[in-house]
Order: structure tokens, then sequence, then C-alpha cells
């Protein structure tokens, strides 16, 4: 599979054949990591950038009774910690949800190519502003929306950023999401998770079995939760040169 970082690049931002090049180098130090293995924990250090190659992450803060909050689930093509080496220390946690294949990245590395190519740089720009874009829609609809919008919003949104990095777009997305993930991503209690998956699946938009859950009708859910992907930002203008001089 290509890189999934540069896959989603080249649909958004200019790159030429050098600046694909230069930014699968990054990705010397690829390591697997088992599931439920933290990649970093609140508190440490960023040593390293995070690329998700394959596999699913989440970003998660822990309250000081044990409850955790999700507050970002990281894909394929997800840089995890972009600009968090300009920090002391982590405020939260990036734990794999899924055994994962992930690029350890020395922040340095980026710095240099955001200095001396400007492509390069207005990709991670992009790239920043989408992540920021997406915060936001995590607190409308986790702050708006009753629980089956909530859950169908976050499945639609799932399957827009998986279809941009998949080898086989066409294919009905599967998410190896437990109900307590879900949950844990979206404020609510794992007992109300199951009785949105019941019907959800009632209603023949989903069907699931150990291991996740499959999307079946993503046009039905698209309509429950009032999706609308702009700020996904799917498509966006090009930078002229004088912008990239």
């Amino acid at each position: 599979m290509d890189n999934p970082l540069i896959v989603r690049f080249r649909r958004q931002c200019h790159l030429d054949a050098a600046d694909v090049d230069r930014i699968d180098y990054l990705c010397t130090d690829v390591r697997d990591v088992p599931r439920g293995v933290n990649l970093v924990r609140e508190g440490e250090r960023v040593e390293r950038i995070h690329l998700i190659l394959s596999g699913w992450a989440a970003r998660y803060k822990l309250l000081p009774n044990g409850s955790r909050q999700i507050t970002a689930l990281l894909l394929p093509g997800d840089l995890c910690d972009l600009r968090c080496s300009m920090l002391a220390r982590m405020d939260d946690g990036i734990v794999a949800l899924t055994p994962i294949h992930v690029a350890f990245v020395p922040p340095d590395a980026i710095t240099r190519l955001e200095r001396t190519w400007p492509s390069i740089a207005h990709a991670l720009s992009w790239y920043c502003l989408v992540e920021q874009a997406t915060t936001r829609a995590w607190i409308v609809n986790m702050g708006r929306r009753h629980a089956l919008e909530r859950v169908a919003h976050l499945f639609c949104e799932l399957s827009t950023r998986l279809a941009v990095v998949s080898d086989a777009p066409d294919q009905p997305p599967h998410f190896p999401l437990t109900q307590e993930e879900i949950a844990d991503a979206l404020g609510l209690t794992a007992v109300h998770v199951n009785r949105v998956l019941h019907e959800l699946r009632r209603r023949e938009f989903i069907t699931s079995r150990r291991g996740g859950l499959t999307i079946l009708d993503l046009p039905g859910l698209k309509e429950m939760a009032g999706f609308n992907d702009n700020y996904l930002h799917p498509a966006m203008a090009m930078p002229t040169e004088a912008a990239l001089g």
C-alpha cells in the first residue's frame, strides 16, 4: 500500500515527485505496535512524531476517577502529534486500538522539510487546519446531537476518512471498534451505545460481529446524522506560485 499520508496530500495539495520522495523518506523507522500499547502517555516528552501507516489508534485523556475520554480517532495517514514536540510534556496519551504499523519520525526532520520546501509546508499546514476543523465537529457532535445521530455522524466521518486512503474505497467500511471505545469517543455509556447499535442494526444501517462493525447503508446514516463533510475539506483551492514563493 502507498504511504497513506502521501495519498491524502496528493488528493488535496500539489506535490511533485521529489516532494513525494522527501515525505516518504521520513518513514525509515517503521515499527509494529500491538493493540493496547501506548505510543505516548500524558506527561511524557515527545521525542518522535508518529505517522499511522495501518491500523487504528486513539488520542485520549484520563479523568481522576479512571474514566477515559477519546478525543480523536487516528487512522492511516494521520500524524498523531505533529506539533506536540513544541511542548515540554504531552497533555494527553495516544494508544493503539488495533495492531498498528507506525513510522517514528524525528521532529527536526519535519521542521527541515517545512523550512526548505514550501509545497510540503503548505500540505502540513492544510493537515493541521483539517485536524482543528475535525475537533470542532466533534465538539458540536457531542454537544448538540442526540445519541443515535451522534453515533451515525461518527460513522459517517470515519467512512469518509477511510475512503480517502483505502485501496478499495467501494468496499463497505469496517470499523474495528468496541462498544466501550465508541462510548469513550462520544461521551456515552457502553450500555447506551449498545442500544444505539441495536437500533442501527434493526434499521439495517450496520451489521456487527466480533471484531467490529460494517456499514451497510452509508447514505442512510448521512441523512440520519445530517452529515456534511465540509469540515474534512475534501476539496481545496491550489495555492498560487506567489503564495508558495
